[in-house]
């Protein structure tokens, strides 16, 4: 079965979904060819770098989301809201 995204689909500014989290990719680089999820968490730094991981996250339910999507505990560019 092939897998219904792209890797040109995950771009900084995606909303994501997988195992019950739901987060954004950010413009965060833990290397030259790093793609970061920030996940909606109250975690400071719950980062997670799916670098060239995209088939693997979706074959395991990762799946884009709703862009309107309203995140619990950060903004659309991954700080922290302020509570």
């Amino acid at each position: 079965m092939d897998d219904p995204y792209k890797y040109e689909d995950f771009q900084v500014g995606t909303k994501v979904f997988l195992d019950n989290e739901y987060g954004i990719i950010v413009n965060v680089k833990f290397h030259e060819s790093s793609t970061v999820v920030r996940w909606d968490t109250s975690v400071e730094n719950d980062f997670e770098d799916w670098s060239g991981m995209w088939g693997p996250f979706v074959q395991m339910g990762g799946k884009i989301i709703d862009p309107n999507y309203q995140f619990k505990y950060i903004n659309d560019d991954g700080t922290l809201k302020d509570f």
